[in-house]
């Protein structure tokens, strides 16, 4: 060995390689953090099957009805003529109005005849209080059909026919796949996986992740496709096979399209007039009082600041509890003006490759405020307000493969447990069809803050 004071020449020693030593930690630390796909649909653990791939919800319209009046012929009298806009044939003779015209407080008023054009209604209204108190329109005033009132030995009023709103979602299937050799199978690594060796462990935890990372991120941020699988001319297909391509919507497109979609007047801040608009919203749509609050850190650092100079009387944390379950999820609650809201950080909204606020600036800064409770149906039944619909996975459970319902496994090749073919693979698929459904979609209300 050719040596000098201090200092050894390897390149004169042989087998150098079996002398030097290696600290090799065997672990595999989880600086991605990709695994904490702690999502909206684990905190409310809502899943419902369905045998189509497609599920439609119907919601009953409102009882009620506003009209704004859009020209007026006569005003300030004991019986009066005036024109409201009007989407339907809701007005109707005998109807009891009130109206937001400052000179009509305290006041109600008859509907005695109405003449429907195309989109109008033209009212005559008697006053209630006769010639003492006449009654008063001016273009913009809202009228509101609170009651009616009939004579004695009166006619049955008209009849008023009250439609049904269909909502409709869709499932998408989801696929993730994983291929390994027979000698990557079998040869080591130096890392441990569970006490596992080899390669295969830690591929498929990846794989799983990230499949389920695809399916949160569909369900948050998703948009419905207008292709269908029965589609016979798709417009998104698959390019090998033509057969069509379907995408299921997710709470933000569910939010956007149907639901409530307002912002702060100046982004980057939060206060009383904010959160008085919130409440607003919900009461111009006769929204629930409970509510869960979905956000990012971005946005909740926006709201964190507003609620720590709040009294502890009207903020505390507390357990997240959903359908009577208790979470071991300390949140943030505010109660304020009636309503309650229990305001949760979804670690998915911060990750920087999916909803950045570069990337996604207005999912990144938006509070999601959706009903804590259920919804009734109008026979006193019911339903959760959001949820998962899947299919039922076609795929049969087998040695080769395990199926739970939502998501089936299958292995194939000549490395499987029952091989299936002769090349020296082993081939692991993972197969699922799910979608959202949000019912009572008016109710729910993406607030932007930053």
């Amino acid at each position: 060995m050719a040596v000098t004071q201090g200092t050894m020449n390897k390149a004169f020693v042989s087998a150098i390689d079996f002398l030097d030593q290696r600290e090799i930690d065997p672990s595999i630390y989880d600086q991605s953090r990709d695994r904490a796909f702690t999502d909206i649909f684990k905190i409310v653990d809502r899943r419902k099957a369905t045998s189509m791939p497609t599920y439609h919800n119907f919601v009953n319209n409102d009882v009620y009805e506003v009209g704004t009046v859009s020209a007026v012929t006569s005003t300030g009298l004991a019986q009066i003529q005036f024109t409201i806009n009007t989407a339907a044939t809701f007005p109707r003779v005998g109807d009891l109005i009130k109206s937001s015209n400052t000179n009509n407080v305290g006041k109600q008023a008859r509907v005695q005849a109405v003449t429907f054009g195309s989109g109008t209604a033209t009212l005559t209204v008697r006053s209630v209080g006769g010639n003492a108190e006449p009654f008063y329109a001016t273009v913009a005033d809202t009228i509101s059909f609170g009651s009616d009132a009939f004579a004695e030995k009166s006619d049955a009023p008209t009849n008023r026919r009250y439609s049904l709103t269909k909502y409709y979602n869709q499932t998408q299937i989801f696929r993730e796949v994983d291929e390994i050799t027979d000698i990557q199978k079998v040869s080591k690594i130096e890392v441990e996986v569970g006490g596992d060796y080899h390669i295969l462990p830690y591929q498929h935890i990846q794989k799983v992740i990230k499949m389920n990372g695809d399916i949160s991120v569909q369900m948050l941020a998703g948009t419905q496709s207008t292709t269908l699988f029965a589609d016979s001319n798709p417009f998104l297909a698959d390019p090998v096979s033509g057969l069509p391509i379907q995408t299921t919507g997710g709470l933000d497109w569910y939010v956007t399209t149907y639901g409530i979609s307002d912002s702060a007047a100046v982004l980057g801040t939060f206060g009383f007039t904010e959160l008085d608009e919130i409440i607003d919203n919900f009461i111009a749509n006769k929204a629930p009082l409970d509510h869960f609050v979905f956000m990012g850190s971005r946005s909740y650092r926006i709201l964190s600041k507003f609620l720590k100079q709040l009294g502890s009387s009207s903020v505390d944390s507390r357990r997240l509890s959903v359908d009577g379950k208790t979470f071991d999820w300390n949140v943030e609650q505010l109660q304020y003006g009636g309503y309650t809201f229990d305001f949760i950080h979804i670690p998915i909204f911060d990750h920087p490759q999916l909803f950045s606020s570069t990337l996604s600036p207005d999912i990144n800064g938006s509070l999601y405020f959706v009903p804590k409770d259920q919804v009734e149906t109008v026979d006193s039944g019911r339903a959760p307000l959001i949820q998962i619909r899947y299919q039922e996975s076609p795929f049969g459970i087998g040695r080769n493969g395990s199926n739970n319902g939502v998501m089936a496994e299958w292995r194939t090749g000549a490395l499987a447990e029952v091989p299936t073919s002769s090349v020296a693979q082993l081939h692991t698929d993972w197969y699922s069809a799910q979608g959202l459904e949000c019912i009572a979609v008016k109710h729910f209300q993406k607030y932007r803050v930053v």
